[in-house]
């Protein structure tokens, strides 16, 4: 989905999603995933969609593939700077 400045974003929309999620940690100090979670469900976008994963980006928190995980954006890098093998290891506690 390819996203553009809307007048007025629809509850599903990604950007909609990432915002509400966001301002809501802000007041809360809750988990991003989790309230972002919390949030696509109440509106019907189902956890590990596309619209999902655009929503989650937008909020610094992209799906990586290849690990099958949301990271944050640095410890992404981290991760898919390491062989695939070492990746996993590293995000083991």
């Amino acid at each position: 989905m390819a996203t553009t400045k809307l007048p007025v974003y629809p509850p599903d929309h990604p950007v909609a999603l990432a915002l509400h999620a966001m301002f809501s940690v802000l007041a809360t100090g809750d988990n991003l995933l989790e309230t972002l979670a919390d949030t696509a469900e109440r509106v019907g976008v189902s956890f590990g969609s596309e619209r999902f994963d655009e929503a989650a980006a937008m909020a610094g928190i992209p799906y990586s593939r290849s690990l099958d995980l949301y990271l944050d954006r640095q410890t992404q890098r981290e991760a898919e700077a390491l062989p695939f093998h070492l990746a996993h290891m590293a995000l083991m506690p």
